[in-house]
């Protein structure tokens, strides 16, 4: 019975032509060689399986070589050559640090760096795992590794360079591995079928490929377990089946139900996914992708970036068609928040229940202002209902200050006591109002101005009921939205009573008026944003303080923190009598 080799070492590159992927990497190498510029020590880092233990012994056999070609490249057949694919050459040495890592086991690499070639140029030391070498052991190798004999080269390869010392990147000629792409994994994939007289299709080389995640040895490995699954001929559906994926077509219908607002839908679809075997976070990372591919789908420059077959690709082409950019960039952003939050989640089903029916009702919930054509018809139809212009008599002065048209519909809360009527020899005042604040020139006659343009401003249109659903989820998303720039006024917003009365009156309940200025200071923004949500301008915000006791009322200052301290812990009272202790404020 012949003994098995697996791909990975079957068909290890052996020669510059057949490494993949890592194009930049040989051509600087390979110029190295012919033009003699080759550097004492080299570094190779990067990903695992992306070939850079197979690049160094490239490099070690080819400077080796007694008969170089023109191109750079050994020749196979002189007795180095013979040698190094035999493991039987005596210049080149590899050692791996991972289990070699004391400063004992470097002093006796030092020791044997002494000795030159008995035959060959050059003294090839490959060390795998550098990064894995004690301090000491560092410290050790630092003298040899930056004047080393000239018959010496020291190969160093890594995954980790962060944990290298910098005084041995500083010795060392540095090159950077990339990770494999979807498109050069494919390529080694077809000539490996090709040679082993497999067949396969695209969606199989694409699922593999994306499977290995930038890897080359992970990508065959997975071909290895594939070809023991199914023989000598690969379907998609048979690695999918293997490798225990989620296929596209779940992503496709979820995505389908979405659009039809299918609830019951969605929820069934999600448990059939659950019960074979694929955790809500798997679901949540695809179906994230998934909306990524729709958006990329939408500019024919981003096409390129789908690293999927050609049939899936169209496919996404057709769903791209039906699912708007504002509509996938909104459900790709709840999809990695709910990602976020779902290790902490305890019911993690109940979590990514959640997310899909938010995405349900999303396009109903939220319409973004800026996108599409729908908020610039509400533009010009507020630019038709517009107030005209009145002439101004000439004893009166102009009013060059006039309300944003965001806050035109917010009803003024009215004075208690209107303020006292000013003298024109007097300078201009400002008058603080409520909702929102209004540079007035004069008293009584302030307020008749005021009133005449909310009447004159306010287009004609019926009231529509505010759906407490929709206008919660609008509360919430603009809390999200100011959390970074104002994170005192989203926790307002998190801890205030909010009560939806008649009318279309929305009462705001907070625990102080200085909370109420806050709030008040940022009215316009809000109320705009709550309008434009809700497709609904028709509402009345009023903001109050909560009626209670005074124990329930909030500390801000810090003679009320302190004073509070003391009801809490009446032993700070006593402690800073005792030590004869006065609060400066």
């Amino acid at each position: 019975m012949q003994q098995f080799v697996v791909s990975a070492r079957k068909y290890r590159p052996l020669s510059w032509d057949e490494v993949v992927g890592q194009d930049h990497i040989v051509t600087t190498l390979k110029n190295a060689i012919l033009q003699e510029h080759l550097a004492q020590s080299f570094l190779f880092c990067g990903p695992r399986g992306v070939g850079k233990t197979t690049c160094a012994r490239i490099l070690a056999k080819t400077i080796n070589c007694e008969n170089l070609s023109a191109e750079g490249a050994a020749c196979d057949n002189c007795e180095s050559c013979k040698s190094f694919a035999g493991n039987a050459s005596f210049n080149i040495h590899e050692i791996d640090a991972a289990s070699n890592n004391s400063v004992d086991d470097i002093r006796n690499l030092v020791d044997q760096v002494r000795y030159a070639p008995q035959s060959g140029k050059y003294k090839v030391y490959i060390i795998d795992e550098v990064h894995m070498l004690s301090a000491a052991a560092f410290n050790a190798f630092l003298k040899t590794l930056e004047e080393p004999p000239p018959y010496v080269k020291f190969i160093l390869a890594t995954t980790e360079k962060y944990k290298i010392i910098p005084t041995i990147l500083s010795r060392c000629q540095i090159f950077d591995f990339n990770r494999i792409t979807v498109k050069d994994m494919i390529f080694q994939l077809k000539k490996i079928c090709t040679s082993e007289g497999i067949q396969a299709d695209d969606e199989a080389f694409h699922l593999i490929a994306q499977k290995a995640d930038g890897a080359m040895r992970d990508a065959l490995s997975i071909f290895d377990r594939i070809t023991t699954f199914t023989g000598k001929a690969i379907t998609g559906k048979d690695v999918i089946e293997n490798l225990n994926i989620l296929d596209y077509d779940y992503y496709f219908k979820m995505t389908d139900m979405l659009l039809q607002q299918d609830a019951a839908a969605i929820l069934l679809l999600f448990n059939e996914i659950t019960s074979k075997g694929f955790d809500g976070d798997t679901f949540l990372i695809g179906f994230a992708e998934h909306m990524r591919n729709l958006l990329v789908c939408h500019n024919p420059a981003t096409i390129a970036l789908l690293e999927t077959s050609d049939a899936v690709a169209e496919k996404y082409k057709q769903q791209a068609g039906a699912v708007s950019p504002s509509f996938a960039l909104s459900a790709l952003n709840l999809l990695n928040h709910s990602d976020i939050q779902y290790r902490i989640a305890k019911n993690k089903h109940l979590h990514v229940e959640l997310a899909l029916l938010r995405l349900c009702y999303m396009s109903n919930a939220i319409q973004t202002p800026g996108i599409g054509t729908a908020p610039q018809k509400k533009t010009a139809d507020l630019s038709k209902t517009a107030p005209v212009a009145q002439p101004v008599p000439a004893n009166k002065t102009p009013e060059t200050t006039t309300p944003p048209p965001a806050a035109v519909k917010l009803k003024m809360e009215k004075y208690e006591t209107p303020p006292a009527p000013v003298k024109k020899e007097e300078p201009e005042q400002k008058v603080e109002l409520n909702i929102p604040v209004i540079n007035l020139k004069s008293g009584p006659r302030k307020k008749e101005v005021i009133e005449e343009e909310e009447v004159e401003a306010t287009p004609v249109q019926e009231a529509k009921p505010v759906q407490p659903e929709i206008f919660f989820m609008a509360w919430k998303q603009y809390a999200d939205l100011i959390r970074s720039s104002k994170q005192h006024m989203a926790i307002l917003m998190d801890h205030s009573r909010v009560h939806i009365g008649e009318e279309n009156v929305i009462e705001i309940q907070v625990d102080s008026q200085m909370e109420v200025t806050l709030f008040r200071e940022s009215a316009q923004e809000l109320r705009s944003f709550l309008a434009e949500a809700m497709d609904n301008h028709g509402f009345e915000l009023r903001f109050s303080v909560v009626e209670g006791e005074v124990t329930t009322r909030r500390p801000y200052t810090i003679m009320e923190k302190y004073r509070k301290m003391e009801e809490v812990n009446p032993d700070i009272r006593a402690l800073s009598e005792l030590l004869g202790m006065e609060l400066d404020i």
